[in-house]
Order: structure tokens, then sequence, then C-alpha cells
């Protein structure tokens, strides 16, 4: 007899965008893909066509869907928008750069770098709050979608935190985590539990850079 089908959710970070070129916090900023960017979600989209995905669903921001739509077309299937999947919003610091906030804010470093987490400006989300919007989507997604696989679209530091919090691994464990490079692929599989099967895969030469502190 074989086994049932299971359901697996691959989750996707963003093409590069001007902004983390240049290590700009985007946050909740529309910013479009750059050349580079449009470049890797083309050939991430036809490496990702051999997973048979059924949908994709992403966050609504410009440079999550327009990578979505991407590897949508690739595989010929549709796509999904859901705002839960944003990244997380840094309020006040969208557009400066990590030295920049600082500057302003002496205790910045040490707490990016200790794990500890923090509002992104007095506007702004925690980590926490991020991640656990992501959860829930990851959560309701799984949910709908039963033996099936299920493409998701969003961004560096929500994608993070959130993938932690769904697997039940707690904040903390999202800091020991490196930062999701642009167009990686992580994916996850329900066989009586979720399990975390693979981790910031890139395609060799695909033109990126190290993620920055604005997505860590």
């Amino acid at each position: 007899m074989q086994d049932a089908p299971r359901t697996k959710l691959v989750l996707v970070r963003h093409g590069q965008t001007d902004s983390n070129a240049a290590g700009r916090f985007q946050g909740q900023q529309d910013v479009p893909l750059n050349r580079i960017g449009r470049s890797q979600a083309a050939t991430l989209a036809e490496r990702l066509v051999r997973l048979k995905a059924a949908r994709v669903v992403t966050s609504d921001l410009l440079r999550a869907s327009a990578t979505a739509e991407a590897i949508a077309t690739a595989s010929g299937i549709g796509v999904e928008v859901d705002a839960g999947l944003r990244e997380i919003h840094v309020g006040s610091w969208e557009g400066r750069t990590a030295v920049e906030v600082a500057v302003e804010n002496p205790w910045f470093e040490d707490a990016l770098h200790t794990g500890r987490d923090f509002r992104r400006s007095e506007t702004g989300e925690t980590a926490e709050e991020a991640g656990e919007r992501v959860a829930g989507v990851l959560a309701r997604v799984a949910s709908a979608h039963p033996g099936e696989t299920t493409v998701v679209v969003g961004h560096g530091l929500a994608l993070r935190v959130g993938l932690s919090l769904f697997l039940g691994l707690g904040l903390d464990a999202s800091f020991s985590l490196s930062g999701l490079w642009n167009c990686s692929w992580t994916i996850l599989e329900h066989n009586q539990r979720w399990r975390l099967l693979s981790y910031n895969n890139v395609v060799v030469n695909h033109g990126g850079q190290p993620p920055s502190a604005s997505s860590r």
C-alpha cells in the first residue's frame, strides 16, 4: 500500500532588490526586484518545477509577488496573496542602513548579535510579533491543503522567525539560524509531525550576496 502524500511547505525568500544590495531596511516598503533579483527569480522558478507544487501563496509586497509570479508561471499554477506574509514592520527605520540605525540607538548592535528581541522603531514590530503573524499563515495554508506541496513566498526575517515558531522551536532558536539568502528555498514536510528537511538552499552562482543585518 502506498503512503499517503505528505504535506509540504516550500518557503522562498524574494529575489534581490536595490535596498538589499545597499543593506537598507525595507520592512513593508513596496520595493521592486532589481535586475539580479529578476534573474534569481527566473532561475529559481525553473529549479522548483520538479517539486510539483499545487499553488504559490505570496506576500502582497511587490518583491515577493514578482518572485511568486515567476515560480507560478514556470510551474503552470496559480498564485494566492496573503498580506500576513509581509516582512517585519520597521516603522521609521525603513530605507535606513543598520549603521544609521545604530548611531541613534546604541543598544542596536548588541541586541542584534546577541539574539535579544526588540521593537524596530517606536512604530514597528518585534521579531516575535512578525514571526507569529507568518506562523499563523503557514498553519492555515498547511491545514487547508493537506497532502499537497505549497510554495510560500515571503521575506527574510519574517520567514526565518515564522518557521521557527511554526515548528515549535521558539523564538530563541530562530536567532541561531542563518539569515535567508535572496531566492533561497527551505522545505518543511509533515509526517506525523513537522520536520525541517532543508534550509536556505540556493542555486549555484545565483548572483546574490550574504544576508545583511536588515534581513536577520
